[in-house]
């Protein structure tokens, strides 16, 4: 697939959701972790681990420690943490 015009998609639609519906939206969130999803499939790692972790800290805050959405966000983070081999987090 065109991975870089995804990307540009994906964040463009983040920047609307951010201005629109706020940082904190369950949607924005969604958008947020896509987007992660996207640059981990890339190879960028880096990228992704800042918004899988942007995505985590405001999931916990606003859905709580044990909703679906913030354990699927633990579960990326832990993913592409381990991918990287910082078994440490």
């Amino acid at each position: 697939g065109d991975l870089d015009g995804a990307e540009a998609l994906y964040r463009e639609a983040l920047e609307a959701m951010r201005e629109t519906l706020g940082d904190r939206h369950p949607r924005t969130l969604s958008s947020i972790n896509n987007l992660g999803n996207l640059l981990n499939a890339k190879g960028d790692l880096d990228g992704a681990e800042a918004l899988y972790r942007e995505a985590l800290e405001a999931m916990r805050e606003t859905l709580g420690d044990r909703h679906p959405r913030t354990l699927s966000s633990i579960n990326n983070l832990g993913n592409l943490l381990n991918a990287k081999g910082d078994l440490d987090g």
